[in-house]
């Protein structure tokens, strides 16, 4: 891609030269920074509120922090230096030797692009292989790891060798430059990311409709966990813009859309990465909200219904004389149940299971511990 630079051999209206897109790049700029900020320092208030030990992740994501922001810099530049987001025909005919800039910012979004998205991706896979058991997933989630790791080093390594000498990325003078087809690189640059995203989505699946617990616990499981593989639909649609944008031809206007989601891919994978951990926040909220009133009510009357019986909670206020051979019922405010209250202690997301195979319970209660 870096190799490409072609202006048209025609001439344009005075509208299509004041044509500039580069605000737009900036404002998803901005909201990214704001975002990714926002979500790790979340991230870092969840983890205190939960008491939960930090893990190899944790130390990790400030590092996809930086690369995320680094990416935003670079296109912070770009826009503001190279003409990014103007018709080339634009800076050919103000000030060619921006061309220059814009090939070096392009060159540093391909390398910095692989980090930002190796490193939440592996912290992602790292909180899975807290809270798997099983051999068989821990064997894959590490082989996962191995090959986001080996896909992250071997892009970087094409990156750096896509055209000899480096230089030549930037400086098509040079005399005796050759580069590879830059387009056809980055193409298939996207190809690995989708793949690793699919595996993160599967890992923790076959674990969870595993388990022995209530259809509902699991689906929430489920869903916990496809957050952390949410980065998959930036991914392919950075992989449609490759497949459907004519880099050839007005590179510094065409590239836009193909920046943006190279930023957006890396960031929605970090925000997936530290969200993971919101539940003491959330349950949070729902406090301040007064939501576990409703939510212990619900509770009382699936359990009510149930049990088939109308009078299996009753207010202390509305008992009646028991008569002297009917069993005893237990008395039970359904506003503020101990049973439900204890359960939202706990800090469980789910209805409170029954099942009787207590080392499934013991699993999910680590990974809800975790997550």
């Amino acid at each position: 891609m870096t190799g490409l630079l072609a202006a048209p051999q025609v001439e344009h209206s005075a509208e299509y030269l004041a044509e500039d897109i580069g605000p737009s790049m900036l404002a998803t700029v901005d909201a990214m920074i704001v975002l990714c900020t926002v979500f790790l320092v979340l991230h870092y208030l969840s983890r205190y509120l939960a008491g939960t030990p930090l893990g190899t992740e944790d130390f990790l994501l400030p590092f996809a922090w930086l690369a995320n922001i680094a990416l935003c810099v670079i296109d912070i530049l770009m826009v503001k230096e190279t003409g990014l987001g103007r018709h080339l025909a634009y800076v050919m005919a103000t000030d060619p030797g921006k061309l220059n800039g814009y090939l070096k910012g392009v060159f540093l979004n391909e390398l910095v692009h692989p980090f930002a998205v190796a490193i939440p991706k592996i912290c992602v896979v790292l909180l899975y292989l807290r809270v798997f058991t099983n051999k068989r997933e821990r064997i894959a989630a590490k082989i996962l790891i191995a090959v986001i790791l080996a896909t992250w080093v071997a892009f970087n390594i094409a990156t750096m060798f896509q055209c000899i000498p480096l230089t030549f990325n930037w400086d098509k003078s040079i005399p005796g430059g050759t580069c590879f087809d830059a387009v056809l690189f980055s193409q298939s640059s996207s190809v690995p990311n989708i793949v690793t995203d699919v595996a993160i989505l599967v890992l923790p699946i076959r674990t969870v409709v595993a388990l022995k617990i209530s259809v509902g616990r699991k689906v929430g499981l489920i869903v916990i966990f496809l957050v952390g593989s949410i980065g998959i639909v930036a991914s392919i649609i950075r992989t449609v813009v490759f497949f459907t944008t004519n880099f050839a031809v007005d590179n510094t206007y065409n590239t836009v859309a193909l920046l943006r989601w190279t930023l957006l891919e890396p960031c929605m994978y970090l925000l997936a990465a530290t969200s993971l951990s919101f539940k003491p926040l959330l349950r949070l909220v729902v406090r301040f909200l007064h939501l576990h009133i409703i939510l212990t009510t619900a509770d009382h009357t699936v359990t009510s219904s149930r049990l088939g019986s109308p009078n299996t909670f009753v207010r202390p206020s509305t008992a009646t004389q028991k008569s002297a051979d009917a069993p005893e019922t237990t008395k039970l405010d359904p506003i503020v149940s101990s049973t439900a209250r204890d359960s939202w202690e706990e800090g469980s997301w789910f209805e409170a299971a029954n099942e009787k195979e207590k080392s499934d319970q013991v699993k999910v209660k680590t990974a809800e511990k975790i997550v």
